[in-house]
């Protein structure tokens, strides 16, 4: 009953979330562009407005050190009464076609298949724990920001310097209630995501497409398993689809086609600021754009080229130039550490440029000409656990559904954009990072292009009842595909379920190793801890120094230049470091050999804790 009770207290806080980014999207869409911009699409650009300026304000509060609970309270109460004025001033009323959406039986049968398949996501990120990455930065900068009531610079953190768009809202979260609802917002852009795939076959295709391309997106493992963890990369999936779909629109010579290249405009800008790659999403959506009207006349191509970068380039710009600025404000370096031969950078050198690069470069199953031409096949097949095999899974229907939608959906309009968008963004990873996460944004494109493809060839069917059967055994079949490729991501969910209802409340306690308990209830307020060999810092409430990434070591390469004990507690003391975290892994990171030598020594350093497990051992320096 407990683990009931819990699951819906985080639903109804979810649901209060998802409210309180969407009252600011209404009011600015009501008083700005209201009759601007047609269809479906209307909703779609209440949540960008929405989010967009949840993460300006945000922003904002941070750089001024007021990202406290009474500026953001007050802020929702303005938005809320904003909202209430338009309102009342438009006469909201339930439109017919929402309600026959909502009510009409057989959508709510097609909706019942993704429904249980977010259902392990939610409860997973309902269930106290914490990922990697959320534990390195994701949750723990916001963490660090909202103590310290705005930015601060945290040594040695390359993601610090990053854009960090989504970890704003994930301190929004925070400051409402705890982590949990901040991990459950990473899900709640998945499912986002699949609203904005419903938008995008609804207005440039049939409603009844977006079932079978919802489930086509969550039948990929990396999807739902990344629905579990406050990660971003479903938040730029969000942002990019939103680009894509307003900047279709505005290829079209309508009388909204100035809104929707503003739109799209704006949720790049945002795409932007979620990783910093986002630049590169936005260039495809850019690209869109260009490809589109480039058949117009001379004049007229002028014409356009001011109004791309009026409104596309110029929201762009305003968003994501602000997080260069602070990055080059704490490092010296906008794109920190990118770039370092034209504008070096705080704590990094060519040595570490040139280490993070090749751990990059190493990531995938290889980087000759052949092995990029057997990469989509091996994307699909060969997908798993560790960075030889991508780092994470997509469906094995790819192998059938992207050439069933290469060889009979090219002649539908939409499905030829989808595909080029996500081929060019495919190009563009196969250069990069090669981590199935990373892939993450294309799939919603390749959904709705497979799904407009099998909704086309069964358009051929004479019989409205046997071709609306069919659809339905499509999307039963791959639904229940979608669960077997999935079967890890439900056992997990399953065994969430399960600690939920055996530990209650009290599992928040036990999702973090005794060591941390150690550090925060027995060390003093000033301690400063250097962990080697680790970086989760999330449950760790002392300040404290670790790398961002072991294969290129910035702790290292700072304690190389200490050739004896007594140069490397010199060191140490620069940074005020009191105390020593060690874990039990040895990543391979070349550390001085004056480190063990001087933690060895009793005359420097003393055992204060001693995991049961021997995965921890906590020093204190003399």
């Amino acid at each position: 009953m407990m683990c009931f009770v819990h699951l819906v207290r985080y639903a109804v806080l979810l649901a209060f979330l998802g409210l309180v980014c969407w009252l600011p999207g209404f009011a600015l869409e009501g008083a700005a562009i209201r009759g601007t911009l047609s269809g479906r699409l209307r909703g779609l650009a209440r949540w960008c407005l929405g989010l967009t300026f949840w993460v300006a304000l945000l922003f904002i509060l941070a750089v001024v050190h007021q990202l406290r609970p009474l500026p953001v309270w007050c802020a929702i109460g303005l938005t809320a009464a904003a909202a209430a004025v338009v309102g009342i001033r438009s006469r909201i009323r339930i439109s017919r076609a929402a309600a026959a959406l909502v009510f009409r039986g057989h959508s709510l049968a097609y909706a019942l298949v993704p429904a249980v398949l977010l259902l392990p996501g939610f409860v997973i990120a309902a269930g106290y724990g914490v990922a990697a990455d959320a534990a390195v930065y994701h949750l723990t900068l916001p963490k660090l920001y909202l103590a310290q009531g705005g930015f601060r610079p945290v040594a040695f953190s390359v993601y610090s310097n990053w854009p960090l768009n989504v970890e704003l809202l994930f301190a929004l979260a925070m400051l409402l209630k705890d982590y949990v609802l901040a991990t459950l917002v990473h899900f709640g852009f998945g499912v986002l995501t699949l609203y904005a795939i419903h938008v995008g076959c609804s207005t440039f295709h049939r409603p009844h497409t977006a079932w079978l391309a919802m489930v086509l997106f969550l039948a990929n493992p990396v999807v739902l398993v990344e629905m579990g963890w406050a990660y971003v990369d479903l938040a730029y999936a969000f942002f990019f689809l939103t680009g894509f779909l307003f900047m279709l629109r505005a290829a079209e010579d309508g009388q909204d086609r100035p809104t929707a290249l503003l739109l799209a405009g704006i949720a790049c800008g945002v795409l932007a600021g979620v990783k910093i790659n986002g630049i590169a999403g936005a260039g495809v959506v850019g690209l869109l754009y260009i490809i589109s009207r480039a058949g117009r006349r001379r004049e007229r191509r002028r014409f356009e080229a001011r109004a791309f970068l009026a409104r596309f380039a110029l929201p762009i710009v305003l968003l994501c130039v602000p997080w260069l600025i602070k990055s080059a404000w704490y490092t010296g370096n906008p794109v920190y550490p990118f770039l370092y031969g034209w504008f070096d950078g705080q704590d990094w050198n060519a040595s570490l440029s040139a280490q993070f690069s090749a751990w990059q470069r190493s990531i995938g199953m290889g980087r000759t000409w052949l092995d990029y031409l057997l990469l989509p096949v091996r994307v699909i097949l060969y997908g798993g656990e560790g960075y030889a095999h991508f780092d994470g899974r997509i469906s094995v229907l790819w192998i059938g559904l992207l050439p069933l939608s290469l060889l009979f959906g090219l002649r539908n309009p939409f499905v030829r954009r989808c595909l080029g968008a996500a081929g060019a963004y495919f190009v563009i990873w196969a250069m990069s990072s090669q981590q199935m996460r990373l892939l993450l944004p294309v799939l919603p494109l390749l959904a709705i292009a497979a799904a407009v493809t099998v909704a086309d060839l069964l358009e051929h069917i004479r019989w409205a009842r046997v071709r609306q059967g069919a659809l339905w055994c499509c999307l039963l079949g791959c639904g229940t595909a979608a669960g077997l490729t999935n079967a890890d991501v439900f056992r997990s969910g399953t065994e969430r379920l399960r600690l939920l209802a055996e530990y209650g409340e009290s599992l928040r306690q036990t999702v973090f190793h005794p060591v941390y308990r150690f550090i925060n209830e027995r060390l003093p307020k000033d301690a400063k801890v250097l962990s080697l060999n680790w970086n989760f810092g999330f449950f760790l409430n002392r300040e404290y120094v670790a790398d961002s990434f072991f294969e290129a070591s910035q702790v290292a390469d700072w304690l190389r230049r200490a050739t004896s004990k007594a140069e490397l507690r010199r060191c140490l003391a620069e940074r005020g470091i009191t105390h020593v975290l060690v874990g039990r892994y040895d990543w391979g990171i070349a550390y001085p050999p004056a480190l063990d030598a001087m933690l060895a020594d009793p005359g420097y350093a003393r055992i204060l804790y001693r995991a049961e497990d021997d995965e921890f051992l906590l020093l204190g320096l003399k």
